[in-house]
């Protein structure tokens, strides 16, 4: 026995249920959105109700129209041509670092203005840039971009010093990093300011990863030859330093006197630095042997490996 409803659009969507159940329910939100904002874009208007279902949304409002299974049909033929498949994101999903190191390429390569400040909202950002109506290129060209950015921050992750030395469970050391590179704008600080320590850690190291990134070149491996710019190096060495000085003075400590046997040139080099960075030769020693070991002697969590 056929349901009747008095409600031509739910009759509709009822007689048609297999068919919706097949072409617009089994889609997933970000497709159910290109096909609508698809559809408005070539002058099917659609009257949004706010429902929070898409899906549902989308379904009623091609139930309006004779033609809806054409429509379906058109925009579908176009989406497989324009729509990235997902798996191209997938070394995005759930990394805010990779997510920050794409949104700014975007913006700095292509004058994308991201309107969220939002981390959550990142993910939706990326999607806009490569499904937004006015970016019309094919899958291949969209594909191709996402593999570039993808290369470039390989090659910016390989040659990555900084992740170990800026430790996870060290708020101080944290919070610290993110005020040096605000002070002098030494870098461009990305989102600052964050409740978590440990999404200020990711953030500060996004900004680091940003400066002087791989620029695009299509020529094969050439992101394997990238080498961090002088200027990069000097910036994470001054600020490594810095912070070794800033512990030793936080440290507050007086030093037993010990006493190491120091060829000339060496000891003659040891005053020289103490000079320079306004430090006595014990503090010197200090900061330098600890910086070592935290760098060639303990992992990437702070303990001893050794």
């Amino acid at each position: 026995m056929s349901v009747v409803f008095p409600d031509p659009i739910s009759q509709n969507i009822y007689d048609n249920k297999k068919y919706f159940d097949a072409n617009i329910r089994s889609l997933s939100q970000r497709q159910v959105r290109w096909m609508q904002e698809y559809l408005s874009s070539n002058r099917v208007e659609f009257t949004h109700a706010g429902s929070t279902n898409r899906h549902e949304e989308f379904i009623r409002q091609l139930a309006k129209r004779e033609n809806f299974k054409e429509l379906v049909s058109m925009s579908y033929k176009v989406m497989l041509y324009r729509l990235v498949p997902e798996s191209n994101f997938g070394w995005l999903v759930n990394n805010l670092r990779c997510q920050i190191f794409i949104v700014n390429v975007l913006s700095l390569e292509y004058n994308y203005n991201f309107l969220e400040n939002n981390s959550s909202k990142l993910m939706d950002e990326i999607y806009l840039f490569f499904d937004r109506k006015d970016f019309d290129e094919s899958v291949g060209f969209k594909s191709s971009l996402i593999n570039d950015i993808y290369q470039r921050w390989q090659a910016v992750y390989r040659k990555d010093n900084y992740s170990k030395w800026l430790k996870v469970d060290d708020g101080n050391q944290i919070e610290w990093s993110q005020d040096y590179l605000k002070r002098g704008s030494r870098a461009k600080l990305l989102f600052s300011d964050k409740e978590s320590i440990e999404e200020m850690r990711i953030f500060v190291l996004a900004s680091l990863d940003i400066i002087d990134y791989p620029v695009s070149n299509k020529e094969s491996n050439i992101y394997n030859n990238h080498i961090p710019s002088a200027r990069k190096e000097k910036l994470i060495e001054n600020m490594k330093r810095a912070w070794s000085q800033q512990k030793y003075r936080d440290a507050g400590k007086t030093k037993k006197p010990y006493h190491l046997p120091l060829t000339k040139k060496t000891k003659a080099r040891l005053a020289k630095m103490s000079q320079v960075q306004g430090l006595s030769e014990t503090a010197m020693l200090d900061i330098l042997i600890n910086r070592f070991y935290e760098l060639d002697y303990v992992d990437i969590n702070g303990k001893d490996l050794y």
